[in-house]
């Protein structure tokens, strides 16, 4: 059988795709060797190691690394998490957390199901709902108002924006923003950076990673809901609107570069059963 496949059928990781990227970053040993070749065969007789907490979803890791470098969530927050996807975000959040604040996350497929409804289960401050968050009523999102804005959805770059304007109101003033932008390394980040201004943000930090998207740290303004429109309009006309004195580093590409449904809820009181990458 091969390695990929046996550290599935033994249990040791959920999916293939796990399985193989925990062999190729040289994260499994067999019979005390690291092997990076999913594609090995191994027989019952073979010894197979694995590092702890490998099985767990990508998100998991991104955030982990972002909040060791920014502090973003702090314990007893309120947190929004836009398209919770298999929960990485979730689960690292509810760590950081440790029993304090809640999480609330949406996710628009039901394929995660499992995966949400087993981390509600298992953290009593965890609910998830399945809706499209550019439809659902957002009065209706419970929890409201926010600490955090976690927003990680597979969207071309201004989408994920106007999902962000739709939700802003949810958020405090002075409320902090993780947004992760799918965005090719060879593309300008100036129209993003802009827009997320313009939806009443100041940008503190801006990192980008090897894969192919950008995480933006970022402030809800103090009146940010009742001037966002106001800042966008004027930014269309040509206008920052005042947007250099915020914490950014700049305005232009230079300065760009010198930066590194239905609703159905789930919960741990939940009777229903339900949900990677």
């Amino acid at each position: 059988m091969r390695l990929d496949s046996y550290l599935v059928e033994t249990g040791f990781l959920k999916s293939r795709g796990r399985a193989k990227r925990a062999i190729e970053e040289g994260k499994v040993k067999l019979n005390g060797v690291v092997c990076t070749k999913p594609s090995k065969n191994v027989s019952v007789n073979d010894k197979v190691d694995i590092e702890e907490g490998l099985d767990m979803p990508r998100g998991y890791f991104k955030l982990k690394a972002i909040q060791e470098r920014t502090g973003l969530i702090r314990k007893g927050d309120n947190i929004l998490d836009l398209g919770s996807s298999a929960g990485g975000f979730l689960m690292c959040a509810a760590e950081v957390l440790e029993g304090t604040g809640h999480i609330h996350g949406i996710e628009f497929s039901r394929d995660f199901r499992q995966e949400l409804g087993q981390i509600a289960h298992d953290n009593e401050n965890v609910s998830v709902m399945f809706d499209d968050v550019f439809t659902v009523d957002i009065d209706r999102i419970p929890g409201a108002p926010f600490d955090v804005l976690l927003s990680d959805m597979t969207l071309e770059p201004l989408d994920s924006v106007k999902a962000l304007k739709r939700i802003c109101p949810l958020l405090k003033e002075e409320g902090r923003l993780l947004q992760v932008i799918k965005i090719p390394k060879n593309k300008t980040k100036m129209p993003v950076i802009k827009k997320i201004r313009s939806a009443g943000f100041d940008i503190i930090d801006m990192i980008e990673p090897e894969r192919q998207e950008v995480y933006f740290i970022a402030v809800k303004k103090q009146a940010a809901a009742d001037d966002a429109d106001n800042s966008e309009n004027d930014s269309e006309n040509g206008s920052e609107n005042g947007s250099e004195n915020n914490s950014f580093p700049g305005n232009n590409e230079d300065d760009e570069r010198s930066v590194t449904g239905n609703d159905s809820v789930l919960s741990a009181d939940t009777d229903e059963s339900v949900s990677e990458e």
